[in-house]
């Protein structure tokens, strides 16, 4: 079967996002909030400074990089499947996703938790504790950053038809204007935000792993991107102007600390941000989805304009990324075990760790991907 060309400027994309997915979780590592394998800070040890930019950090990512990946996903997906049936397309999304998800549960996650056990806790590697690791295993919980992956293959599932066949082809055509665009982030903004009265932010349906307050965002973009492939948004997307985009984001970025005092965020309290019948809540719940949709917009028209070169170089991180995402809480959690006696002030650590654990992710995805059989699969 004939294989479907490189899009240059989406690949480089994918790096970005990989990139701050694996920073996202440095970073949580060492204080921000959010769950993870481990921890070396915790809320109360940080000092008031380092907790504001570190919470702001993650919030922005939060708001925009996992709704860009499902935005990207339902893209390739519209695309993957023109040149296959649907049992085809299945079966290969099966491969591709379902057997990831179950490398990474079976093999990379109690890999990590022996990691961790031996390494930070120095306790004996020996049969019974290998298998005491396997006794313990849930499937929804070691899932971790994979929750992504079982939900695209959810999202496979559910919406084929709407993947193979556009239902509002003949009608958004057109690249939509700015006005549409902010509109609909308001409506997916106060849609999440009725989610959130029941769900509020940190809560996980299980076995799935899935954070449902965010997982209409999640499903909107996955289905805004395949609209967008059927009515070939992308190859008008550079003809838009970026400079009033960007003046929006700059000013959503300057909003979002005043949010964060106005929530109780120097008190330590961040609940009527997350949810509930708060104004509080509202105003967040607009706030993400407008920086989400306003950066996706932004991001897309910046890298075809100006970042759609490649060279074997960026090419090999492409190739590599979806590898890389796979195998990250391995090598970032045993690199932050190893470095775990150095001490040093958080900040420091995640600026000095950056580098290092972004450089071994891609190193150790690339000979992966190239195992026998894995390029089916990465």
């Amino acid at each position: 079967m004939k294989e479907t060309p490189r899009i240059s400027y989406l690949d480089n994309i994918r790096i970005l996002l990989t990139a701050i997915v694996i920073f996202h979780h440095l970073v949580i590592t060492y204080g921000a909030p959010g769950g993870w394998y481990y921890k070396e800070f915790t809320f109360a040890q940080l000092d008031i400074v380092t907790l504001i930019l570190l919470v702001l950090v993650t919030a922005a990512n939060q708001a925009f990089f996992m709704g860009f990946f499902f935005f990207l996903s339902g893209y390739f997906s519209a695309r993957s499947i023109q040149n296959k049936t649907s049992k085809q397309f299945l079966a290969q999304r099966f491969i591709r996703l379902g057997l990831p998800i179950l490398i990474f549960v079976y093999l990379f996650s109690p890999l990590l938790r022996i990691s961790l056990s031996t390494i930070l806790y120095q306790q004996a590697l020996t049969w019974d504790s290998i298998q005491s690791v396997y006794q313990n295993l849930k499937f929804g919980t070691e899932l971790g950053p994979m929750w992504f992956i079982m939900t695209l293959l959810v999202l496979s599932i559910l919406c084929l038809h709407a993947i193979k066949w556009d239902l509002f082809n003949d009608r958004l055509n057109g690249l939509p204007h700015a006005a549409q665009i902010v509109i609909f982030a308001l409506l997916l903004g106060g849609l999440t935000y009725v989610v959130r009265i029941f769900q509020p932010v940190g809560s996980v349906f299980q076995p799935l792993n899935l954070q449902l307050p965010h997982t209409l965002q999640y499903i909107s973009l996955f289905l805004i991107g395949t609209i967008a492939y059927h009515n070939h948004w992308l190859e008008k997307i550079d003809g838009i102007s970026t400079t009033p985009w960007l003046f929006f984001i700059l000013g959503l970025v300057m909003v979002m600390p005043l949010l964060f005092i106005l929530s109780g965020g120097l008190e330590g309290n961040l609940d009527p941000a997350l949810g509930g019948m708060h104004w509080q809540s509202l105003a967040y719940s607009l706030w993400e989805q407008l920086f989400c949709v306003s950066l996706i917009v932004t991001l897309l028209a910046v890298f075809k304009k100006h970042l759609s070169s490649s060279n074997r170089f960026w090419g090999e991180l492409a190739a590599s990324s979806y590898a890389a995402y796979l195998i990250h809480p391995l090598v970032l959690v045993i690199y932050a075990a190893l470095i775990q006696p150095i001490t040093l002030h958080p900040l420091l650590k995640i600026s000095l760790s950056m580098g290092p654990v972004l450089f071994f992710c891609f190193l150790a995805a690339a000979p992966l991907r190239r195992l026998p059989g894995m390029n089916k699969l990465l």
